[in-house]
């Protein structure tokens, strides 16, 4: 009888699971982090306010969180970065604040969130970091790469949903904005960088659905999002 071989990478890794399963620090993520991103005038706000609500009812155990922002150091560190009157602020400066909140955030609520099996809507992730502030505002992408992988510790979205929009139809939702902050109020080639900066980076990622809000109502976005949602198996 011919003698089967072993599957020594079986036998490894069920030790490392075993091995893992005996460390105290071992917690396995049981909920759901969904991201939400898109350009300024996109309609990810509007549409987050419907999927919060609908999520509440379909589970308890839903929550929906922003960047920056999220918690009480996050949110003073959000207060900072969006002030109208910080014209001065450095491109580092704005990074690193970002950065702060990011990691703020994870370390206080995501994980935690996370591992006590919470579906999280996140109102924006390190990606917009990777856009804003590489593509919009010329930092090196290797030093963005760096400070997101040290703050994400490890941490990986299970779906991104981007909100797409022209710049056009942006600036026009963008003037009935009673209060605007210091990002709302770049010129027009920032935010058509910032664009360009998501639809290349959907391209690379694997696990990311582009929602185009031109000439659709509220409740158009909504379905198609929920769809989309539900074949990913998320409701």
């Amino acid at each position: 009888m011919k003698k089967r071989a072993l599957n020594i990478d079986h036998i490894e890794e069920s030790e490392r699971s075993a091995e893992a399963g005996k460390n105290s620090d071992f917690r396995p993520k049981t909920g759901a982090l969904i991201v939400f991103e898109g350009p300024e005038g996109s309609g990810k706000s509007t549409q987050l306010d419907k999927l919060i609500k609908y999520f509440k009812k379909k589970k308890s155990k839903t929550v929906l969180l922003r960047e920056p922002g999220g918690t009480v150091i996050s949110e003073k560190i959000r207060s900072i970065i969006l002030d109208r009157t910080h014209t001065n602020m450095s491109e580092k400066t704005e990074l690193l604040l970002y950065i702060a909140c990011r990691a703020q955030i994870i370390e206080e609520k995501i994980t935690k969130l996370l591992e006590e099996g919470y579906t999280i809507l996140q109102d924006r992730f390190y990606l917009a970091t990777i856009v804003y502030q590489g593509y919009a505002r010329g930092i090196d992408r290797k030093w963005i790469d760096e400070l997101n992988k040290y703050a994400l510790d490890g941490l990986k979205e299970d779906l991104t949903i981007i909100y797409d929009v022209t710049q056009a139809e942006a600036q026009k939702r963008m003037k009935k904005r009673t209060k605007k902050d210091r990002l709302d109020e770049e010129d027009t080639e920032f935010h058509t960088k910032v664009r360009d900066g998501y639809l290349k980076e959907a391209k690379k990622m694997d696990n990311c659905i582009v929602i185009s809000t031109d000439n659709k109502d509220e409740d158009s976005v909504f379905k198609e999002t929920l769809y989309h949602l539900e074949r990913k198996g998320f409701i």
